[in-house]
């Protein structure tokens, strides 16, 4: 299975600065959070600095000219590589498509600077249009640069916000240990829905690790609290509860 430390790992590898994989994924990795959260103009403003990133990355393949992450020229390197020779249809994707992309992006959060004399608030549609963008274009660089297929990237693309949460350990079993002692079951239960969102556990996994002789009860209670979604297929956070954990149980800050 694609994870994004071995396809990080493989675009160091092929010459591709670690700065900006490193930041290209910290900021993908905001996007996808304040789209979940519903903060339409924070993601559209890192949607265009996943642009910018993703041009840098595609140069620095490309030309072998390493790019300062803290000064790129969005438009210098978008006509750099319009305008090179396409050889190959992969080619094309990497040198045309990915770039015109990132440039409707680009050109969405530039508009945003200009006040929306408007009844309609076009604000959701043109997030929900740059998140799918950027999931494109980081799946193209999965197909393309990764050599992986389409499965993989559509699971690497799906597992953007799971994050690795120094409190809990995990183990060959799936099953999780929550190292901190201080956590209620009602904290734990939602910690470890947190670490594999946004994956949907069942209530035996859960228990697996939360280990409560009643968690019917706590799973109950937060589900009227809107904190968690019970369907058949397993439980998951709700956006409510995804901010309850970042507010109340840790600082968000610490595990981006």
């Amino acid at each position: 299975m694609v994870t994004y430390k071995k396809f990080c790992e493989e675009l160091i590898n092929q010459g591709i600065d670690k700065s900006i994989v490193d930041k290209l994924i910290e900021e993908y990795r905001i996007v996808k959070k304040e789209h979940l959260l519903g903060d339409e103009e924070k993601a559209i403003l890192h949607a265009a600095k996943v642009s910018d990133l993703v041009l840098a990355l595609v140069k620095q393949k490309v030309s072998g000219t390493l790019v300062d992450v803290n000064n790129i020229q969005f438009g210098v390197i978008f006509n750099e590589l319009v305008n090179l020779t396409k050889s190959t249809p992969e080619y094309v994707i990497l040198t045309l498509a990915i770039p015109r992309v990132a440039q409707s992006i680009f050109t969405i959060r530039s508009k945003k600077n200009v006040a929306h004399v408007k009844t309609i608030d076009p604000n959701f549609i043109d997030c929900y249009y740059c998140v799918c963008a950027c999931d494109w274009m980081l799946s193209e660089l999965v197909l393309l640069l990764y050599s992986a297929d389409p499965n993989e990237a559509n699971e690497l693309i799906n597992s953007i916000l799971r994050k690795k949460i120094p409190t809990i350990e995990e183990f060959e079993d799936g099953t999780v240990v929550i190292l901190r002692t201080d956590l209620s079951v009602k904290h734990q239960i939602l910690l470890v829905l947190y670490n594999f969102y946004p994956k949907r556990l069942s209530v035996v996994e859960l228990n697996g690790s939360v280990k409560s002789s009643n968690i019917y009860a706590y799973l109950s209670t937060l589900e009227d609290e809107k904190l968690i979604h019970k369907a058949k297929d397993g439980i998951k956070l709700t956006r409510r509860g995804i901010a309850f954990v970042e507010k109340e149980i840790f600082d968000e800050k610490e595990y981006r």
